[in-house]
């Protein structure tokens, strides 16, 4: 568990947790209690120190409930599901419980949230954050929920255009190009159905009714949150596009392999007629001096070759084969 206390009029702290740890927030200042670790006691503990009554522990445990808002007398609570990318390309989901109230915020989840860390190396030193409500504080951390997703993204782009070089480069067989696009598919559609549960949640903070929970000037930013949210979930749309959009390139590299297969076979296939009408011509009932001769046989092979390379060379270098 970390304690920071942001002061705008003074120094901003880290603190250790205590039982009056809510003594201690002043007016000017803003608590952010960021807990790493889904643990009863731990959480619990918090519960009891800011007195939040009727928040679920259990609900709070629990890490595969879908995206939802819940109000209560003075505070909010709130889960989402952040994203991040690990070395091995591979997208990992981070649920993240939020509980706001007047000059505290809670957050509560398993493992280091990237850009929390951020956050808080961006910001070290006096800071003004005291002076922000909670509201803007949330508002601050939920668009850096958003940048994550746009994060990752962006490395799904970089891995298609990756993989449209290797497909105009190289010919792919069907299976490694079928399992690669599998693959892309896949972490889309991870994207996808952890992001767009989330709706509710942001739809919430923006609905009229969600201001008399606050009590805060930040409606219109929650409002922006909206815009923000319904961007990326156009980028992740465009994004799956793009995925689908490799079967397209794929069909027509595969298209001009065999348009180049047939030019080569059709090529082959005149060349091949036209020597069998030589020997059809030469088969006829009729004499000629060479006939007669004991290398006539060679002879005849031998032109039909040299025939048959020239129109090769010709065909090379029209580049119709």
């Amino acid at each position: 568990m970390n304690v920071y206390l942001y002061d705008a009029d003074g120094t901003d702290e880290t603190l250790e947790f205590s039982a009056d740890i809510c003594q201690k927030i002043g007016d000017n200042q803003l608590l952010w209690i960021d807990i790493s670790e889904r643990q009863r006691t731990q959480i619990e503990q918090v519960i009891v120190a800011l007195d939040l009554k009727n928040v679920s522990t259990e609900a709070i445990l629990k890490e595969k409930e879908r995206p939802k808002l819940d109000k209560f007398e003075n505070f909010y609570r709130f889960f989402i599901i952040s994203v991040k990318s690990g070395d091995d390309r591979k997208f990992e989901k981070v649920p993240i419980d939020f509980i706001v109230g007047k000059n505290f915020v809670i957050t509560v989840h398993n493992g280091e949230v990237d850009y929390f860390a951020e956050f808080r190396e961006r910001e070290k030193g006096e800071t003004n954050i005291g002076a922000l409500d909670a509201e803007s504080f949330v508002e601050t951390l939920l668009d850096l929920h958003f940048v994550s997703y746009f994060r990752v993204l962006e490395k799904i782009e970089r891995m298609v255009d990756k993989f449209d070089e290797t497909i105009l480069q190289k010919d792919l067989k069907d299976e490694d190009f079928l399992k690669k696009m599998v693959e892309l598919r896949s972490e889309v559609s991870k994207l996808r159905q952890w992001f767009l549960p989330q709706r509710d949640v942001f739809y919430a903070l923006s609905r009229p009714d969600f201001t008399q929970t606050v009590a805060s000037d930040s409606f219109e930013d929650f409002k922006m949150l909206g815009e923000h949210f319904e961007s990326a979930v156009v980028a992740i749309e465009n994004s799956r596009d793009t995925v689908l959009s490799l079967f397209d390139l794929y069909t027509t590299r595969a298209a001009h392999r065999m348009n180049q297969t047939i030019k080569t076979l059709t090529f082959v296939t005149i060349i091949s007629g036209g020597l069998s009408v030589i020997a059809g011509v030469l088969g006829m009932n009729f004499e000629v001096g060479f006939f007669k001769s004991p290398g006539g046989f060679w002879i005849a092979i031998a032109g039909m070759g040299l025939l048959a390379g020239a129109l090769a060379i010709v065909a090379k270098i029209r580049n119709w084969i």
